[in-house]
């Protein structure tokens, strides 16, 4: 492996610092609060980086042993390109995932209008007048299965962003890990950028009366689905000038739906490199997609618009030159 081209930036640290710069002219009217966030919010993010990367690191180790491999691959993670490349990923993992917070924060101030019953008619219509969030509901509505999606659909979706982060963050293939961090940046703040131009809730909050008579089912989702559109009415009483307490990463939007967006680009990249990896978050996309549609958080043009923005973003890192050789 060559060492890193520190002078030379790579195309998510552009393109994280093109989206800070918009942000920040968008966001002019708050001064410097979207910059102070940073010292709350990145911290975690980038020690999490971390130390999903020593876990990664241990377990290819220990395999690499049985092969009789450990000593060459040692010799890649102590390289000076390496570290320094872990280094930036972890610094713009901050980055970027503060910019998606604040982005999907303030969709409501940059744009109040909601589109939810347009989304629910699109709906309808592609499924030739059949509500499919409804569908769905129906089809998988007995308490056994409902309760495993409820209890099943959050942790998959965490579970799947720290399997993905610990591969990624600990892979010895310079390229892959780089190609993928163009790809993931892209996705999720182009998919920010998508809450804004087509605000939405969600189905669950836009149609409560289909799911709040399964409450005594889907406890776990409407407890989350509770706290972020809490800290929604806060962001709409703050931006009225009340002082109310806001988490900038609990903002509140549909569409495109990033759940399945981020199990589809998983989907892409794992299938090149494991046999095991692409069959699993093949399993997972489905489930999620599903799943997103059974909880209420999303209507299904969500889940079609997330998968094709994922494999759109994947398609232009394998493009876009991701290191410069």
């Amino acid at each position: 492996m060559k060492g890193s081209q520190i002078g030379r930036p790579y195309f998510f640290e552009i393109f994280t610092i093109a989206n800070l710069l918009v942000l920040l002219f968008v966001l002019r009217s708050l001064g410097s609060i979207t910059l102070t966030t940073m010292t709350a919010v990145m911290p975690p993010i980038v020690i999490g980086f971390f130390l999903q990367a020593l876990i990664g690191i241990a377990i290819r180790l220990a395999f690499a042993a049985r092969r009789g491999a450990a000593r060459e691959l040692l010799t890649t993670y102590r390289s000076a390109g390496w570290i320094i490349d872990t280094v930036r990923l972890a610094i713009f993992s901050g980055i970027w995932v503060h910019l998606y917070g604040w982005i999907k924060l303030t969709t409501p101030m940059l744009h109040p209008r909601l589109f939810d019953q347009q989304l629910w008619n699109l709906d309808r219509a592609i499924c030739f007048g059949y509500e499919p969030n409804v569908f769905f509901l129906t089809l998988f509505s007995a308490s056994p299965v409902l309760h495993v999606i409820d209890w099943t659909y959050a942790g998959l979706f965490f579970a799947s962003l720290n399997i993905v982060a610990i591969f990624i963050a600990s892979a010895p293939d310079r390229r892959m890990r780089i190609c993928f961090m163009n790809s993931n940046t892209m996705l999720w703040l182009v998919g920010a950028w998508l809450y804004v131009a087509v605000p939405a809730l969600g189905p669950a909050y836009r149609f409560p009366g289909v799911w709040l008579p399964l409450a005594p089912i889907l406890t776990e989702t409407q407890f989350y689905q509770r706290l972020l559109i809490s800290n929604y009415t806060s962001v709409l009483a703050w931006m009225r000038g009340a002082q109310r307490p806001v988490n900038i990463l609990l903002g509140v939007a549909a569409f495109p739906s990033l759940h399945v967006g981020f199990q589809m680009l998983a989907f892409l990249w794992m299938r090149r490199v494991t046999k095991w990896g692409g069959t699993l978050f093949g399993i997972f996309a489905v489930f999620i997609f599903i799943g997103s549609i059974v909880t209420g958080w999303h209507y299904l043009i969500d889940g079609i618009a997330g998968a094709v923005l994922a494999w759109l973003c994947y398609v232009l890192s394998c493009r876009v030159p991701a290191i410069h050789d």
